[in-house]
């Protein structure tokens, strides 16, 4: 029998045990001060961890997550030995082609999965305990927006002293029970949390958090090479406050294919070529207005063998714009010219479609109306829809490629770098974003289709990057920011890596004006965009102060000089950035599983790049039917393609130690026709019933003739050279846009008449090139190597006011090449003729004689120089060969191209996009050759890397 008194005692025993329990789980020892965060101090605090994964994959739903396991996937020990792993970045539900075969080509096991289910305090806290056997030292996050704006640049950090990252929104016993189990003594805080358990240090803000970085990077590794820029806001999408969804469609049109002549001529002429198929307008309080717009082609079971494809724009109905911008004043592209398809398990595609997304500043209650025109080969008529969301949004700084700053800590501690992230980095239109004259700029969020844009816009980027850069530059060098020469001199012979990880509207670039494709309010050019925008003020100490001008120059030197090694690292979303970085990082680790693919090239060279200006057929065609603008040269043969195909495969490729794979005009397509594709073509209508040739375009286009898609895929360092815009380029030049009416005798006489007509653009077999060409919608379905490209083609690197998946060379990178180097606008051909060439007009006898001039010289072994945007490939390809990084072989080869350029005279310099403008009249009165040193500042400017600037590929001849 238990008696009163010990039921008393045993009370009080509970009791006791209950309060030193409760005491061992929230006793809180004498406040700690808090500690200095110097790289001196820090680089004594360590942590231990256990055995780490072969391969980490977290889920894309919650910026924080990749945050977390960095300091897992990439660390450093004591002695500054690294160890990494792969770590993807994936949507689990719809994971990325990019990711997908990364993960194949990288080949290690993904052994640690997040797949989205936990919190990233519960994440963190399990990780925690899971890797670390113990740390002295401790990152902690707060979960929210301000919390990821400090901890973003400081995460590097962890990755260099191996220690965890803790994100939670509040220090509670969970927390500080797993830091007492490893041990923890001091903690670095990030953001709103507070604690007096642990010796710790208040990152105050970003800047903070990059000072700290740099002082332990330079207490680790000695100095800082390797800077990457970013901006935070990308994954904090802008509040959604209304929305408003259209559905356009199904509306049927007529296909304006040109293999069926007759029927298109009279379509354009009845209907037009582009058809209205409905409209929504803007609600009247939408200030900042998101369009997300899907086009559809219902009628899609033809595409993978004809190439049927839709175009589709968007144009705001208001009279008072220019006409360009009520036809295409917010959405311009199409399924195949900018549309991503959804593709069953083999490839084939089951949606045809075409996706974007764009911003409109201050259009409320504008009606906007939605065109189509359809190519349909075998169909007279074809079904299209649109789905058209609009969104009311709390502020316009809206990332269209998302959440790449969560990859950057990841790349920065590979790199041993520092992180430079803020948000006011990003620009997009608002009530302060103003002209000179203090006028608002409403419109597209881009000076792409909104020119009187640009001026606020490079405002911005010098004041709000330039100038904050120059100033991380000068800490960095231990010169004063106002010592602008020292400064320049510094970095021209010590250059630092500046990657730059973020779309056009988070990290901006300068915007040029361009005299051949200007910047013009009255006038925009709405499809491709004015101006030529540029990264290189992000590599330039000393520009002129707000000086974006054609020709604008540097403070200390005669020409423009790019001190620093400059890459934009750019994808769809990521998914495509994460696993771009990873195919850098575990480059060999690829390579060596590719076989005789790293010792080859592609040498590709579209057609449509001779130029002669006749002077009966100028007369007759421009004088009198003004089917030529006025001065324009024309696409007939000088041989200069064909030369330069070969100088490419002799002079650079092979001197590089390549196996080299050539191609020119309609084998350089991507891919051909096969026989049944032709047999449909044929009997499509009557017409091709009798005038198709089906065994003559069989030899000019079948798929046993194109090599474009075998060479790209089986090739290292490729280089593409072809006519093209923003979605797209193509190989086939005027010879294949004459064929297909009759056999070889009638499309001689054709092709003696297509050059004259928009370009060389229209002719009866100008839609054949659908099929073949370097769309989105085919480019992205290939299996490239980790291959260097070079896209010698207008438009097609531009990224400011292009969606990511419409972009043509990005299409690229998902594809699975390493780095992808382009033009943002127009691109100089080097005349398009042959030496010697001593008059304005063109004679057959002297065309030829230049032809037979340059091939006796090149059997000796002397070719024409090179000029434009292919010098500075040949440049870089010398650097390379010396085994400089692309982004260092890149920079050099830029500061050396207008030295050695600018006095070389010609007389023309057309450029290699698809609609050639009336541009060459005063040029072309001049009765001599002139430096034309614009369009050589425009090659200077235009061409960006888009890929990690310390990427140093496989040369199989470098030194």
């Amino acid at each position: 029998m238990v008696m009163k008194g010990d039921r008393v005692i045993v009370a009080i025993g509970v009791v006791i045990l209950l309060l030193a329990a409760v005491g061992v789980y929230f006793y809180k020892p004498a406040e700690r001060k808090a500690f200095t965060a110097t790289g001196e101090v820090l680089c004594l605090l360590h942590g231990t961890l256990r055995e780490v994964p072969s391969a980490i994959e977290v889920a894309d739903t919650n910026p924080f997550y990749p945050l977390i396991v960095t300091p897992i996937a990439i660390h450093y020990d004591k002695s500054g030995e690294r160890e990494v792993i792969p770590l993807f970045v994936k949507n689990i539900s719809n994971p990325s082609k990019a990711i997908t075969r990364t993960k194949e080509l990288i080949g290690k096991p993904v052994d640690l999965v997040i797949n989205g289910g936990k919190s990233p305090k519960e994440l963190s806290l399990e990780l925690a305990e899971r890797f670390w056997k113990k740390t002295d030292l401790a990152l902690l996050i707060k979960d929210d927006k301000e919390g990821y704006e400090i901890g973003l640049p400081a995460v590097p950090i962890a990755s260099y002293l191996s220690i965890p990252v803790i994100v939670t929104n509040k220090m509670d016993s969970r927390v500080s029970s797993v830091l007492g189990k490893l041990k923890v003594k001091h903690i670095l805080v990030c953001g709103n949390l507070s604690t007096e358990r642990f010796s710790s240090y208040k990152i105050r803000d970003p800047e903070d958090a990059l000072n700290i970085t740099i002082d332990l990077v330079e207490e680790l590794f000695g100095e800082v090479k390797y800077i990457t820029l970013t901006n935070p806001l990308d994954a904090w999408p802008p509040k959604v406050l209304d929305r408003k969804q259209v559905t356009i469609g199904p509306v049927e049109i007529p296909s304006i294919c040109s293999t069926k002549i007759v029927q298109t001529l009279m379509n354009f002429i009845l209907k037009g070529g582009e058809i209205e198929i409905g409209n929504f307008t803007i609600p009247e309080d939408y200030k900042y207005a998101l369009i997300k717009f899907e086009g559809i082609n219902l009628d899609s079971d033809e595409v993978d063998e004809l190439g049927d494809a839709v175009n589709f724009y968007v144009g705001i109905d208001d009279p008072n714009l220019p006409e360009s911008l009520q036809d295409k004043g917010v959405v311009a592209g199409g399924t195949s010219w900018g549309g991503i398809p959804v593709r069953d398990a083999t490839g084939k595609v089951i949606k045809d479609r075409f996706y974007t997304e764009a911003i409109l500043y201050d259009m409320g209650g504008k009606r906007c109306k939605v065109t189509a025109s359809g190519t349909w080969f075998t169909k007279s008529k074809g079904r299209v829809m649109a789905n058209i969301e609009i969104l009311k949004l709390d502020r316009p700084t809206y990332a269209m490629a998302k959440k790449l700053s969560t990859i950057t800590p990841y790349l920065t501690a590979y790199h041993k770098g520092i992180l430079f992230a803020r948000s006011d980095f990003a620009f997009a239109p608002d009530d302060n974003a103003l002209t000179r004259d203090l006028k608002r700029c409403p419109g597209y969020y881009s000076p792409m289709r909104n020119p009187r844009l640009a001026e606020p816009l490079c405002k911005h980027v010098f004041d709000k990057i330039h100038k904050p850069l120059n100033a991380l530059l000068a800490k960095l060098a231990g010169i004063p920011l106002n010592d602008l020469r020292h400064l320049r001199d510094y970095y021209k012979d010590n250059p630092v890596y500046i990657a730059v990880v973020g779309d056009a509207i988070m990290l901006p670039q300068i915007v040029y004006q361009n005299y051949m494709e200007p910047l013009d309010e009255k006038e925009p050019i709405a499809y491709t965009g004015g101006g030529t925008p540029s990264d290189f003020i992000y590599g330039d100490i000393d520009p002129i102060p707000y000086d974006w001008s054609n020709l604008a120059n540097d403070t200390f030197s005669y020409y423009p000089y790019q001190e620093n090694i400059v890459g934009r690292i750019i994808g769809w979303d990521v998914q495509d950035v994460s696993a771009l970085i990873n195919r850098v990082i575990f480059y060999y680790d690829i390579i060596n599983k590719l076989g005789d693919w790293k010792d080859t090239a592609a040498n590709l060279v579209g057609g449509g790049q001779d130029f002669q200006r006749p002077p009966i057929r100028y007369f007759i065609f421009g004088t009198l039917l003004h089917l030529t603008p006025r001065g324009e040269p024309m696409k007939y043969w000088t041989g200069y393609g064909e030369v330069f195909l070969k100088r490419t495969e002799e002079v650079v490729l092979k001197p590089m130690g390549f196996k080299v794979l050539s191609a020119y005009d309609t084998e350089a397509a991507l891919v051909g026709f096969t026989d049944n594709a032709l047999e449909k073509i044929k009997k499509s209508c009557l017409l091709n019933r009798l005038l198709f040739f089906k065994g003559y375009m069989k030899k000019l286009v079948g798929q046993d003739v194109v090599k474009g898609k075998e060479y790209v895929e089986r090739s290292n360092l490729i280089w593409l050279n072809a006519h093209g815009n923003q979605h797209v380029f193509m190989a086939p030049g005027p010879y294949l846009v004459a064929a297909g009416l009759g056999g070889p005798i009638l499309h001689r006489i054709l092709l003696q008449i297509v050059p004259n007509v928009m370009g060389g653009f229209l002719g009866p077999g100008y839609h054949l090139v659908n099929l073949g060409e370097y769309s989105t919608r085919n480019v992205e379905n290939l299996n490239l190597g980790p291959s260097l490209v070079w896209i010698e083609s207008c438009v097609v690197g531009r990224i400011e006011g292009v969606y990511p998946t419409e972009s043509g060379f990005q299409a690229f990178l998902h594809a699975g090449a390493a780095a992808v180097i382009a033009s943002s606008t127009g691109s100089n051909i080097a005349g398009g003729y042959l030496e010697p060439k001593k008059h304005r007009y063109d004679l057959p006898w002297t065309v030829w004689r230049a032809y037979l001039n340059t091939t006796r010289n090149m059997k000796k072994g002397i070719y024409p120089d090179s000029h434009f945007g292919y010098l500075i490939f040949e440049e870089m390809c010398k650097g390379l060969m010396k085994n400089a990084t692309v982004g260092l072989a890149f920079r050099n080869a830029k500061n050396a191209y207008l030295p050695k350029d600018a006095n070389w005279t010609l007389w023309w310099n057309p450029p290699l996009g698809e609609n050639l403008k009336d541009i060459y009249s005063k040029e072309m009165s001049k009765s001599k050759k002139d430096r034309m040193l614009k369009a050589k500042y425009i090659s200077f400017q235009e061409y960006t890397l888009y890929g990690d600037p310390a990427f140093n590929p496989y040369i199989p001849g470098e030194s």
